[in-house]
């Protein structure tokens, strides 16, 4: 076995380990240096001497591990490169920003083109953790959970010649959104392990997240603004779920946090790949939920945006790569922010010796008058508060040593680390252990003699189905079974379910595909929290419960209706779980798509929950919406008819046809728009019918009041209200329109002999309504939780009861019905 150090040795950047065992060469990374005069390559004319390669395997998707893959994989075009999913899409996603950062720099030239990093990634073959998988002939790959970023990689090395351990970037402690490192008790005969923090221990993490929440409180006290410098990939994303947190458990108050650069695409492929993210986090995606953005969290889509932001009084904190402020839009905001009195700059990860981030933290030490940062080329008076806060996503001392005792490999190397680090961790290693202790140098190569490779643990699958059909929805519960007898609550990952159901078949992508699918929204299988990639079969007991209905929790209930019903608008959902019914209020619910009632059945489908939606509009929504339709009017007044779904606009001076704002109100509120001029004489909609009189004597108009209130003398409905609405015509308002339609006939005679013309108003009592609902309810021994609730658009009464008794209520409802005209429900 023969190791040759092209990067990364008693360094950060470039890592780049030639790995040769059984005379194979694997490249483990392939990274650049970022920031400072070095060149930025590792050494690859090492490569060509040794004849090349015959695999790539990378660890994670940070630069200093992935940013030379173009060039490489350019120059041997026949080899395959090995790496996860979640690796792959992030790789994709860092190499075009590098790509465009290079294009966008005068005088520099781009060290690959577009279609080189295209054709690197169709060479990518992935591998999912804890899948041992043979990539060259008696060569075995496998790759364990990292920690320190999603997708990030320890990788396993199995050959006749030994065993091989190569840690990357690793952290044993889980941050909130993802776990920490998850790796067996192995058995390598060489381990490199990573050293970055290899001189110190961390703080707790608890306390530095508590830190960041204080720093945040004293911004938003102050009415600042803060920059929080943060690595696109791992470090932002803890930074919003942190803040996101703290907001949602009332640490902090609601303030504007917004997300700029890199970060946004970073965002995008987490959610897309949920299997590699902590458990809660992972299932919150497959819900449907939106994991860093909401209200207050917003992303920034342009420069208009940023200068707004900055210019703008209100606090805001601001989340922006690049972490080092060597590049991205945090370079610019920084400018800004610096020269603030109430600024604060908020640096969260490591700092590279000669990156800007580095020289801000430098100048903690130094005078306020001295405190001037070189950024962009220019001289940044720094006037702000600068903090560091502990949130590293490596190993510290103690952390590298528990990974070397729990593997115990017979040779240690220590990469990946500042040199006086290295040195003095190689040193404490040494006095500890028997093992022999490398801190190589870049170039260095030693040949490592293994004369009795330590003996692997295997995996085996003793019990398989040996089945030729596919695993389906309608299968799975036969898997189940197969596996709950035979293997018990044993964690398998997907590979290896199928293999159970396939035998020794060949696994072809597209299996593993459809299988992870009907795994994951099954009752049959559940993910381990810790490790979600990976899933144990539930209990007998667990699935007969499972299979049985079950009532949503309240924020359960409303994900879902967010999940369905985002698009449409909805401005306020209600949830009745005593009736397993929930209720949606728009502003226009007479205007909705007729799509909604195919998202409304999908929805009762799968929650089994009822929809119901207000009839009611948003009479102060209308109103704000004709004001904008008809803003060359010169508005009077604004009358609505809810029953009748018209609105009458009255206007100065002629109206015209307005057809084109008849259109636009009615396409968008659903009703329809009546415009009068004041020329036409203002009318109102108040009146639904009018029984005119051609009688031309008209009685003066008290005596006409007493004659219509002797004709209701000795009737059993009365109208509560007579009202002059013009030249010899009277409205008669009852407890609702539909008892004043009980006297049609006899209004016709009344206005004949009266000379004047009646109509009904369309007006409704509400209290009168209510109170006798409260009354009825009162009589009778029905106790009711809140007073009764009335909807005059539809005339309905709605009544919660403590004690429901459908015969006493159902004799309620005939005497309400028939004494309002409106309709009693409960």
């Amino acid at each position: 076995m023969n190791l040759k150090f092209l990067g990364g040795a008693r360094e950060i950047g470039a890592s780049c380990i030639l790995l040769n065992i059984d005379n194979k060469n694997l490249m483990l990374d392939c990274g650049i240096r970022q920031g400072g005069n070095k060149d930025i390559l590792p050494d690859f004319r090492t490569v060509q001497e040794c004849g090349g390669l015959d695999a790539i395997i990378i660890s994670h998707a940070h630069m200093d591990h992935i940013g030379a893959l173009p060039i490489i994989s350019k120059e041997y075009p026949d080899i395959k490169i090995y790496m996860n999913n979640m690796t792959k899409d992030l790789v994709r996603v860092l190499l075009a920003d590098s790509l465009k950062i290079m294009n966008s720099r005068e005088g520099e030239i781009p060290l690959y083109a577009e279609t080189d990093v295209e054709n690197m990634l169709n060479r990518v073959f992935t591998i999912n953790y804890q899948v041992n998988f043979e990539i060259l002939d008696g060569i075995k790959l496998t790759f364990y959970p990292a920690g320190h970023i999603a997708g990030a990689s320890c990788i396993y090395v199995t050959a006749k010649e030994g065993s091989f351990f190569y840690s990357g970037d690793f952290s044993i402690f889980p941050q909130k959104s993802i776990d920490g490192a998850k790796i067996p008790k192995l058995r390598p005969d060489t381990a490199v392990f990573e050293s970055t923090y290899g001189d110190k221990l961390h703080s707790n993490r608890d306390l530095e997240e508590d830190r960041l929440i204080n720093i945040v409180k004293k911004c938003i006290n102050e009415n600042g603004k803060m920059l929080i410098p943060a690595f696109a990939l791992g470090r932002s994303q803890e930074v919003l779920l942190i803040l996101k947190r703290a907001i949602n458990n009332g640490k902090l108050k609601k303030v504007n946090i917004y997300v700029d650069g890199m970060i946004k695409e970073i965002n995008r492929t987490y959610i897309f790949n949920p299997l590699y993210l902590k458990g809660v986090l992972g299932k919150k995606i497959l819900r449907g939920i939106e994991p860093f953005y909401d209200d207050n969290i917003k992303a920034v889509l342009n420069n208009k945006e940023r200068e707004s932001i900055l210019e703008s009084k209100e606090c805001s904190i601001i989340v922006s790569s690049s972490g080092m402020l060597t590049g991205g839009p945090s370079q610019s905001y920084a400018e800004k922010v610096a020269s603030m009195e109430n600024g604060y700059i908020v640096i969260t990860g490591y700092q590279d010796e000669e990156s800007p981030g580095r020289k801000l933290l430098d100048l903690l030490e130094a005078e306020k008058d001295d405190r001037v940062l070189d950024l962009n080329g220019k001289s940044i008076p720094v006037k702000c508060k600068v903090d560091r806060i502990g949130l590293s996503a490596h190993g510290d001392k103690g952390e590298i040593k528990s990974l070397i005792n729990l593997l115990s490999p017979k040779n240690i190397f220590l990469v990946h680390g500042e040199e006086t680090v290295i040195e003095s961790l190689a040193g404490e290693i040494s006095r500890e252990t028997l093992s022999r202790v490398y801190a190589p140098k870049v170039a260095e190569n030693i040949e490592i003699f293994i004369n009795n490779p330590r003996k692997q643990i295997k995996k085996q699958l003793e019990f398989v189905l040996n089945k030729k059909t596919a695993v389906t929805k309608e299968n799975l519960s036969e898997l189940w079974k197969f596996v709950n007898e035979n293997y018990g609550e044993r964690l398998f990952t997907i590979e290896e379910l199928l293999q159970i159901w396939k035998g020794n078949s060949e696994l072809k992508d597209k299996e593993i595909h459809n299988l992870q699918k009907t795994i994951f929204s099954s009752i049959y299988f559940e993910n381990d929290l810790r490790r979600f990639f990976m899933f144990k079969t539930r209990s007998k007991s667990e699935v007969e419960e499972a299979l049985k209905p079950k009532a949503l929790k309240l924020n359960e209930v409303l994900d879902y209706v967010s999940k369905y019903f985002k698009n449409y608008n909805y401005k306020k959902a209600g949830y009745k779980p005593e009736e397993k019914k929930v209720i949606l209020n728009f502003d226009f619910p007479r205007a909705l798509d007729s799509s909604i009632n195919e998202v409304i059945s999908n929805f009762e489908s799968e929650t089994c929950l009822q929809i119901e939606i207000k009839e009611q509009t948003n009479n102060n929504a209308a109103e704000n919406l004709l004001r904008r339709l008809l803003k060359n009017a010169q508005i009077k007044k604004i009358s609505f008819l809810i029953n009748e779904y018209k609105v009458l606009v009255n206007i100065k001076g002629k109206s015209s046809s307005f057809t084109k704002e008849k259109e636009e109100f009615f396409k968008t509120a659903g009703l329809e728009l009546i415009i009068k001029g004041e020329d036409d004489g203002e009318q109102s909609l108040n009146n639904n019918q009018i029984f005119e009189s051609i009688n031309s004597n008209a009685m003066e108009q008290n005596e006409a009041i007493n004659y219509i209130d002797n004709c209701f003398k000795e009737q059993e409905f009365k109208p509560y209200k007579k009202s002059i609405k013009g030249k010899n015509y009277f409205e008669l308002s009852f407890i609702s329109p539909n008892i004043g339609k009980k006297y049609e006939e006899m209004l016709k005679i009344v206005a004949e002999d009266i000379g004047w013309n009646i109509g009904i108003s369309n007006s409704v009592n509400q209290n009168e309504i209510v109170n006798l609902a409260s009354r009825l309810c009162s009589e009778n021994d029905i106790m009711l939780k809140k007073n009764p609730s009335f909807n005059p658009g539809s005339l309905k009464v709605v009544l919660k009861v403590e004690n429901v008794d459908t015969k006493i209520l159902e004799d309620i409802k005939k005497e309400f019905d028939y004494k309002t005209g409106c309709s009693l429900e409960w």
